[in-house]
Parts: C-alpha cells; sequence; structure tokens
C-alpha cells in the first residue's frame, strides 16, 4: 500500500525539528517539500539527494487551489512510483496546511496512507514573543480569509501569513471596517528565529513599514466593545433568578407595546435627520430583539441565533441575483424577481382563501398591508384612476351621512373614505402609516410654537382671534423650512 508521512518543519529554526521528523528527513526515501522559502527546508533539502520543492508551481502564477490541487496530484503519483514518500511543510502540518487538508480527503478512497510526524507551529514562538497565554482566548485567520471575521474579537487575534506589503494592505482595509484606525496593532517577523523583530503600530499606519514577508504575523489585542454576544449576556443576566424583578417578569404580550413604540421612535429620528438619536434608537429595537428571543430560548422555543439563521437564509433565499446565477439590473428587475419568489413560497405552503393579517397592526398600517396584498392576488383596479374616483364617491356618501346625522353611518362612511384614501397612497407608493406620522409631527411642532407665542404674552390661546393664531401658524411654518434648510446645508458642509 502507498504511504505519504507528512512532516512538520516547525515555524523556521532547525533546531526546532522534533526527532522523528528528523530520522524521517534524513531517511533517504524520496522527499518534497512544499516550499523551500523557509530555513528548515533549506537546510534538508541540502542534505537530502533525493529531495524537490514545488515553488515552481507557485511562480508559474496559477491561483492557490490550483496550485495546492497541482501538488496533491503529484504526490498521490509519486506515492503509487515509490511505494513511501516524505512530504514536509513549515510549521505544523494541521495549522493552515491546505495540501494536508486536500491529502486527507483525497488518500483515503485512493488507498493511500497517511502518517503525520508533528511539528512545532508558528503559534508556539509567537505566543512567547507577545507574552500571551493561549487559554486566555486566542483567536487565529489566515490573512487570505480574513473577510470569515465578522466583528470584533474579544480574545486575542492572530492574523498569519501577511506575506507581502499588498497582503497587508488589504488586510488593513479590512480591519478598517471593524475596528478604529488608530487601533494597536504588533507585528511580528521571524518569531522563534534569530532574526525575530517584533514592533508596535496601528491599523492605519499597518503597510506603512515594507518588512512583510512569509513569517510575518499580525496580533491585535481583545477588543473592548459590546458585541452581540455581550448583549445576549447582559439579557439573560436581567432576566436571571438573580436579575431584574421588572425584567424577569415581561412576557412577548407585556412587550408589545414597547416594540411598537421603539419603531415609532426609530421612524422620528429617521425623519429628524438625527443620527445620534437613530443609533440611540436602533440599539432599542434590537434590545427588543434580544429580549423577545431570550424569553423564547428560557421556553426552548428558538433562540436569538436561530433568528439571525432564519433572517439570513430568507435573505439569499431572495437575492438569487446576488447570491445565485438569477441577473437583475436594476429596482425593477429585482421587485419582479422578489414577487415570484414570495408566490412561489407562499405556494409552496397550505393553500388560503383568506388575506392573513396581523390584527395588532395599527389601523392605517393594517389597512394598506390588507390592500397590497389582496393586488397581490389580483384583486386590484388597474390604475390610480379607480380610487381616486371611488374616493370621490365615498366622501360624497360621507357628507350625505352627515347631513341625515345618522352616527352609525358616519362612522361606517368615514371608515371607508379613510380605507379609499389608503388605497390611493398604495398607488402612490406611500406608506399613509408614517405620512400621518410625519403630518402629526408638524402640526405638533407648530402648534407647540403658537401655545409659545400666547404664553409670552400672558393670555390664553382662546383669547386671540383666529387671524393671529393663523399668523403665528405660518411663522411655525417658515421656522420649520428655515431649520430643515440649515440642517441640510451643515450635512453637506461636513
Amino acid at each position: 500500500m502507498s504511504k505519504i508521512i507528512i512532516i512538520g518543519l516547525g515555524p523556521g529554526n532547525p533546531g526546532h525539528i522534533t526527532h522523528e521528523a528528523h530520522s524521517y528527513l534524513v531517511s533517504g526515501r524520496p522527499l518534497f517539500f512544499r516550499t523551500l522559502i523557509h530555513p528548515s527546508a533549506r537546510y534538508y533539502a541540502a542534505k537530502g539527494k533525493r529531495a524537490g520543492s514545488f515553488d515552481f508551481l507557485y511562480e508559474q502564477g496559477s491561483g492557490f487551489e490550483q496550485v495546492y490541487q497541482k501538488i496533491t496530484g503529484r504526490l498521490v503519483k509519486a506515492a503509487r512510483r515509490h511505494g513511501t514518500i516524505c512530504y514536509a511543510v513549515p510549521g505544523h502540518p494541521s495549522v493552515g496546511e491546505a495540501t494536508v487538508e486536500r491529502l486527507r480527503r483525497i488518500c483515503p478512497p485512493l488507498r493511500i496512507k497517511l502518517r503525520v510526524v508533528e511539528g512545532m507551529s508558528f503559534l508556539e514562538p509567537l505566543l512567547s514573543a507577545l507574552k500571551i497565554d493561549l487559554l486566555d482566548g486566542v483567536t487565529v485567520y489566515d490573512a487570505l480569509v480574513l473577510d470569515r471575521l465578522k466583528e470584533p474579537s474579544s480574545n486575542h487575534l492572530i492574523i498569519a501569513q501577511v506575506y507581502n506589503r499588498q497582503l497587508a494592505s488589504r488586510t488593513k482595509l479590512r480591519l478598517m471596517e471593524l475596528y478604529p484606525e488608530d487601533y494597536p496593532v504588533v507585528v511580528v517577523r521571524a518569531s522563534g528565529m534569530k532574526k525575530e523583530q517584533v514592533w508596535k503600530t496601528t491599523i492605519y499606519e499597518l503597510d506603512r513599514k515594507a518588512a512583510f514577508n512569509h513569517y510575518t504575523t499580525l496580533y491585535l489585542p481583545p477588543s473592548q466593545h459590546c458585541s452581540i454576544g455581550d448583549l445576549k449576556e447582559i439579557m439573560s443576566k436581567l432576566r436571571s433568578e438573580n436579575g431584574c424583578p421588572w425584567d424577569k417578569k415581561q412576557t412577548h404580550h407585556s412587550l408589545r407595546q414597547y416594540l411598537i413604540e421603539e419603531a415609532y421612535e426609530t421612524v422620528a429620528a429617521i425623519d429628524d435627520g438625527d443620527d445620534i438619536a437613530l443609533q440611540e434608537e436602533l440599539g432599542d429595537v434590537l434590545l427588543q430583539v434580544v429580549f423577545h428571543s431570550q424569553i423564547a430560548r428560557e421556553e426552548n422555543r428558538f433562540n436569538f441565533d436561530q433568528v439571525v439563521e432564519s433572517i439570513a437564509e430568507k435573505l439569499n433565499r431572495r437575492h438569487p441575483h446576488v447570491f445565485g446565477t438569477d441577473k437583475a439590473d436594476n429596482a425593477a428587475q429585482v421587485k419582479v424577481l422578489w414577487e415570484q419568489i414570495k408566490s412561489d413560497e407562499r405556494n409552496s405552503q397550505e393553500p388560503s382563501t383568506a388575506i392573513s393579517i396581523d390584527h395588532a397592526l395599527p389601523a392605517l398600517l393594517k389597512a394598506y398591508k390588507m390592500q397590497k396584498r389582496a393586488a397581490d392576488a389580483g384583486f386590484d383596479w388597474p390604475c390610480i384612476q379607480g380610487p381616486l374616483e371611488k374616493a370621490r364617491e365615498e366622501l360624497a356618501e360621507l357628507e350625505e351621512a352627515f347631513e341625515s346625522n345618522n352616527k352609525k353611518a358616519i362612522e361606517e362612511e368615514l371608515g371607508d373614505y379613510l380605507f379609499t384614501i389608503v388605497n390611493i397612497a398604495r398607488f402612490l407608493e406611500v406608506n399613509p402609516e408614517l405620512a400621518l406620522g410625519k403630518t402629526i409631527s408638524k402640526f405638533v411642532d407648530r402648534f407647540g410654537y403658537v401655545m409659545q407665542k400666547a404664553e409670552q404674552s400672558g393670555r390664553p390661546v382662546s383669547s386671540f382671534s383666529l387671524e393671529k393664531l393663523d399668523q403665528w401658524w405660518e411663522e411655525a411654518k417658515k421656522n420649520r423650512k428655515m431649520r430643515k434648510y440649515s440642517r441640510n446645508l451643515r450635512q453637506k458642509s461636513e
């Protein structure tokens, strides 16, 4: 049976080679080095008469995946030809060695036996140089796959194989998406070797020094910023036996009002263009999501991670033009694709003859969503002229009910009229709930100004003529426009 002996060469210093590894390296068997850009590899290659390397494959300019495929293919052929061969790789064979991972996948079906001879990895001398304990929590990433890092690490973060300045620049840009640009970085070059170098810098200054090679590693201290995990832990503590009495007694039902309030306050912050308020309100909305998820977790129904997985899966499924093979070059094409996907999802579920709607929604929003779903089912006016004419008809019926002084009829006709106005809003692609909310905010602002002017005069509002109140109302409108204009100028200048 053919056999490949995989040998770890350690981090670079030939003195770190294990006795077992040394015995195989000088055994006289056919010996292949993944690369000779390694002190120990060059040392033993010079001693072996039947030694070779795969550096020439890298020099051909192929992508890494193709290079690794070619290396493992040549090793399989060599093992079948010679029976037993040795394959030496930098560091530990099980740390960051893609060729070893590939050999482990392809060799068993080919009836080729693998023997791994461990070697010291780059981590041991690196941890010594950094003076950190592995058990304190260490996260390791290859610089080439740093996109897998999704948030600042609460562990000691090590980024390996930053082998040139170009890759250092790519790493810098990725890190700046997650950390402040002045976040500290320690660069370690040739750890464990005689020419070991360690220097401190910041993420922004990372690629300023042209001193990167195959032995360069980056270190970032644990982030002190709170993450989703921290928020989940806080909520778990608040709901625990020794937590907050108010938080412990809350249920999904009791929290409903707060979820609605926080959503509306977020909308208000958006309308006001207030980034500070928006940041705070978005945090309050997120708190509600974590709160409800914690309650569900305690009842063994679902948890926050499942909530994330559910929405991530839905986004992937509903964006095949981004994550799949479908094409959509503009928003209109995306909408058509989106509606088709939603239609397919509905058809795959239990058929229903009724329009399902959440009756806890505010009436305007409930009407808006109901009409949209009816339209999706094909029950709709062909153009906006239909609902406009219907609105005129409903207004006439409302006036007729008013003239008859029939309270029940007035309520019914007013509801019909409002329902038709919502339909007009849908045709105009305006959310009536948000539109009305903005109008209410304007009214509060202007009426507050009128009340303020009356208070400054020392007289009650009722003592002023309608003309005077209207004058102040118009002043309030002008003041609001000036504030909006000034805010827009300030944002442009920033």
